[in-house]
Order: structure tokens, then C-alpha cells, then sequence
């Protein structure tokens, strides 16, 4: 399953490269948060049950419970026994992340909002404004069993299964596809700023079969997210931190949409592949192939006779944490390392242009030597 996860970081022009968009003020807010390594005690002290019931009532130290990194103080020994008997229900949700803009982004324990019974956290003061103008907005939708929108018969799946089947060979065949040792690419991405759009320097690093280092470089230096089997961290120019366990799953799911993820996901149990009429890619023509199947959602452009996966539509968040329709085309296919790769992306929100998720390729190294400390974490100052 590792190796999915990885095929799904292998481009990050293929990928939903939001995450980059994060802002370095979010981002330290996430590491000063875990730095010090106490419980927080959320929500101003407010007893999160009677919050849930509508009713502001302070929480008493001699009635608290430990849960998710929070110290959650109780107005009595009533509401402690509920919040013990159905801690989901009570605790802040989303582990503490941010509700507008996902679980990248770490909460603010003390800006908080209670929607149709549950207790949700935020980033900035902004963020839980635009919540609760909108909260069906940002809240994602419930995963769907399937994507498919057409009535799958025998004949839309074979089909399906084929165009998957040309797309793998298009890119360079099966067992270059499942024998990727490490993975090296540079390039730009998108972004809004007040002063207009702007392009930011990324590298994505990889050592088969799990090892991930994502960095994005800004006028004061590189940040860079690590993700391995045992957890992940971020590292600033001055400092790293830990990433929360729903961080850490959020960045591979997020991730998971993509075109090299869904190729290498064919062979998984569950995983479906159906045709679902033609369409066009500019006025290229293709086929739409609807798949799902291991947490992915989504539809492939797939052009019959090249086999080359032109488009990819999926829903998802936007640059402002709205969940809608992403679609990103994908062109200047290039030879690299026996992979036929596009080094340019266009990506577009609801129908509207979206830098974020426009991207361009510099470069790309296919099984070269990445050293294994790129993936470690730094030693504290003297070696503690």
C-alpha cells in the first residue's frame, strides 16, 4: 500500500499541490503549537458538552479529561461521563485542524465554532468567518461508494479496464511503473499573493518504496514536510516539528488523485475502472474513464489512441478551502528515464482558472541516489 502512496507523490504537477499555497504564517502556528509538547487546554476552558448543547458554561480543573493533545475541562461530573461515553461526538473534530482549510493547516484551540451539534476549530480569525458564513462549503462531502455516473455495464467496464491498461504502457510500461527506486523533480507552482499570481520554487524527493520529502522555497527560506511509515515532520529555516498523525494522513490522501496513483492502484482489491463516453481535451479527443477504489475519486481524459492521460477532474479544495470541482490538463510530454511524463500543468476550480493548480516541470532525475538523511529529522542542538 506504500507503494501507492508514493506513485501518488511522484509528480507534483500530477498532484493537488494546495498544500503548497500554505501560508508560512499557518505553518508556524502548527509548529509553535506542538513545540512545547503540553496539553492545551481548548475551547477558552469552555466545557465542550454544554458547548455541543448550545450553552457557554466554564469547565472546572478538577473535572477534565485527556484526549488528542487537549486537556478538555468539564463543568461537572455530568458532562465528563457524557464526553467520556462518546468522546467523538464531543471533542473537537478534524484532530484539531483547521475546518476551512483542511487538515493541512493546524487550529487555533481557542477560535472555535459549534455546527449542527459538532465543535470545529480554526487557523485565523478569516477562516472562521468565511465557516460560518458557508459551512456545507468547506466541509467535505461523505466519500461516495462510487464515481461512476453512468449505469457500469460489462462492455464500460472491459473498456474501462483497457484504456487503464494503454495508459501504463503509454507511460512506459508496468514494470517500469511498479519499479520506481527513487524519484527526483523540481519545478514551479502557482500561487496568489496580494501583489497577484506568482510562481513558487518546489521539489518533490523520493526513496521507493517510503520515503517522502516535499519542499516549496519562499523568499525566506525552504520548507519542507517529510512523511515516512513512522509519521512525518515539517522543517522551517528556524526549527522543525512533528506532524499530527490526521496531518500526516491528509497530505497522502490529498495526494491520492493523480494520475500515476490510479495506474498503479489497477491491480488493488476494489479498485474499478469504467468508460464513460468520449469528451475532448482542447480539441484533443479523449475518453472519459471513471475509477475509484483505495480513497480515490476521480476521472481520466485518456486519449484511445496515444493511451496519454490528458485530464484529470476530481473534487476537492480550492485555494480558499471551498470543496468543488478540479480539473487539470496535462501537456510537453517528455522522455525521462523511460517514463513519458508531462512537464506542464493547467488546473482550473469550478471553471475558473486556478494557479494553484498550474504547474511546470524544470527537471527530473528517475532512480538516481537520494541520500537517506533528506528524510530524517534533525537532531535537537547538542545531539539530545
Amino acid at each position: 500500500m506504500w507503494q501507492t502512496f508514493l506513485i501518488t507523490l511522484t509528480l507534483v504537477f500530477w498532484c493537488n499541490p494546495s498544500f503548497i499555497a500554505l501560508t508560512n504564517a499557518l505553518q508556524a502556528a502548527a509548529v509553535n503549537s506542538q513545540q512545547s509538547g503540553e496539553l492545551v487546554v481548548p475551547l477558552e476552558g469552555l466545557d465542550p458538552v454544554m458547548l455541543t448543547r448550545g450553552k457557554e458554561v466554564q469547565g472546572d480543573e478538577q473535572f477534565a479529561v485527556k484526549r488528542g493533545g487537549f486537556r478538555y475541562l468539564f463543568s461537572g461530573a455530568e458532562t465528563k461521563a457524557a464526553f467520556e461515553r462518546e468522546p467523538r461526538r464531543y471533542e473537537i473534530q478534524l484532530g484539531g485542524t483547521c475546518a476551512r482549510m483542511g487538515p493541512t493547516v493546524q487550529g487555533n484551540p481557542d477560535l472555535f465554532a459549534v455546527h449542527e451539534g459538532l465543535i470545529y476549530i480554526f487557523g485565523s480569525p478569516a477562516c472562521l468567518t468565511a465557516f460560518k458564513a458557508s459551512p456545507a462549503n468547506y466541509l467535505e462531502p461523505a466519500a461516495a461508494t462510487t464515481t461512476t455516473s453512468v449505469a457500469a455495464s460489462d462492455e464500460s467496464r472491459r473498456r474501462g479496464r483497457a484504456l487503464i491498461e494503454k495508459a501504463v504502457e503509454a507511460l512506459g510500461g508496468a514494470a517500469r511503473l511498479d519499479g520506481l527506486l527513487s524519484y527526483e523533480e523540481r519545478g514551479t507552482v502557482g500561487s496568489r499573493t496580494p501583489q497577484g499570481v506568482t510562481e513558487i520554487k518546489t521539489a518533490l524527493l523520493m526513496r521507493y518504496p517510503d520515503k517522502i520529502r516535499m519542499e516549496r522555497t519562499l523568499s525566506f527560506g525552504t520548507i519542507a514536510t517529510v512523511v515516512t511509515p513512522e509519521g512525518g515532520f515539517v522543517l522551517l529555516p528556524r526549527g522543525s516539528s512533528e506532524l499530527l498523525e490526521v496531518q500526516r494522513a491528509a497530505y497522502l490522501k490529498q495526494l491520492q488523485n493523480n494520475p500515476l496513483a490510479i495506474l498503479r492502484a489497477r491491480r488493488e482489491a476494489g479498485f474499478s475502472a469504467v468508460s464513460s463516453g468520449a469528451g475532448k481535451v482542447g480539441e484533443t479527443a479523449v475518453e472519459q474513464v471513471e475509477v475509484s477504489g483505495g480513497g480515490v475519486n476521480a476521472t481520466l481524459g485518456i486519449a484511445p489512441d496515444t493511451g496519454r492521460i490528458l485530464s484529470l477532474t476530481y473534487r476537492g479544495r480550492g485555494d480558499g478551502g471551498v470543496y468543488g470541482k478540479i480539473v487539470r490538463t496535462f501537456s510537453d510530454f517528455r522522455a525521462v528515464g523511460g517514463l513519458t511524463l508531462p512537464f506542464k500543468a493547467a488546473g482550473a476550480f469550478n471553471g475558473a482558472t486556478e494557479p494553484s493548480q498550474t504547474s511546470t516541470v524544470e527537471s527530473i532525475v528517475v532512480n538516481g541516489d537520494l541520500s537517506p538523511s533528506l528524510f530524517e529529522k534533525p537532531k535537537p542542538a547538542g545531539g539530545q
